[in-house]
């Protein structure tokens, strides 16, 4: 592909020309560290994927928008230029983040921490501080891609607004519902289902908010790719919400019969990544629908 030729191109010559200065000496150390952080980072986002959940997606769906945004972009990127004062900051920040990172590598999030740190010292000692009003939405992406644990921030956040277990409770509550809809025999208390054979719990990973959050972030990166007004990307983010929330019922109750009667080799398919993944296929597809609904609407009206 020709735009992957230009790509490996220019970051041959940027390579070249920034061993011959000290802003660029300095940028490639700070370039480092991202190196040391990476397989950390990919490590975490496969072992998620092969256990069904959507985070990896949301994550190289950021991280993929936002690098295009800059590739196609970069003749005015080009043109920003640090003050002297800026690329001072930058270079103080890079250094600091490269002499504090062997001793941050205790967990995930402190690597991630020093690592959205010596990015932002890039951006500043290159292109200064007005390279983050002429390019916040991707450089948003880019930052929100660093930690890959989002499915912890959007918990922590629910968690201090919602009350413990409600959402589990709910879907239990109307997982037994679906159940009862095709002749099984269910009970609901609390967040758990019971059966005749058995019982389920329904934790926290299945309450689908996981997969809400995804794909209402997809919602708003569908919003900036296809350039939809307000009004349409809002429409998007709450589609692709409550479509989610719908999809994870009868989930639920299909890894509720697998587990009681089926046994675990399928209560593991399901409820794993291959289980996850028939499922976020369905429900891209029926997004996708509602996506070309609201593009063409868009089409319409501009005409």
């Amino acid at each position: 592909m020709q735009w992957l030729a230009q790509l490996q191109q220019a970051i041959v010559t940027w390579f070249q020309t920034a061993v011959r200065t000290t802003h660029g000496r300095i940028v490639l150390c700070g370039l480092l560290v991202g190196l040391a952080y990476f397989p950390f980072w990919f490590g975490f986002l496969a072992q998620r994927a092969l256990k069904g959940a959507s985070s990896w997606f949301l994550i190289a769906s950021m991280l993929a928008l936002g690098l295009s945004e800059f590739w196609f972009r970069r003749k005015r990127l080009l043109k920003l230029q640090a003050s002297e004062e800026d690329q001072m900051l930058g270079h103080i920040l890079i250094v600091v983040c490269v002499v504090l990172f062997p001793f941050f590598r205790f967990a995930l999030w402190s690597q991630s921490l020093v690592w959205l740190a010596t990015l932002i010292g890039i951006a500043i000692s290159t292109w200064g501080l007005s390279f983050f009003r002429h390019f916040f939405f991707p450089a948003f992406l880019l930052g929100m891609s660093v930690y890959p644990r989002l499915g912890i921030i959007s918990r922590n956040i629910w968690e201090f607004f919602v009350p413990p277990n409600s959402l589990e409770n709910l879907m239990a509550q109307l997982g037994t519902m679906g159940l009862n809809l095709i002749g099984q025999e269910a009970t609901a208390n609390g967040r758990f289902i019971s059966l005749p054979d058995g019982t389920v719990e329904v934790g926290w990973g299945c309450n689908g908010l996981d997969m809400a959050v995804t794909m209402s972030a997809a919602g708003l990166l569908l919003g900036f790719l296809f350039r939809l007004t307000r009004s349409q990307t809002l429409l998007l983010i709450a589609s692709g919400f409550i479509l989610a929330m719908i999809f994870n019922i009868p989930r639920i109750m299909l890894v509720t019969i697998a587990n009681v009667y089926w046994g675990k080799w399928w209560f593991d398919f399901w409820h794993g990544f291959w289980g996850g993944q028939i499922f976020v296929g369905i429900l891209f597809t029926i997004y996708y629908y509602v996506l070309m609904a609201i593009v063409k609407d868009e089409i319409k009206s501009s005409a």
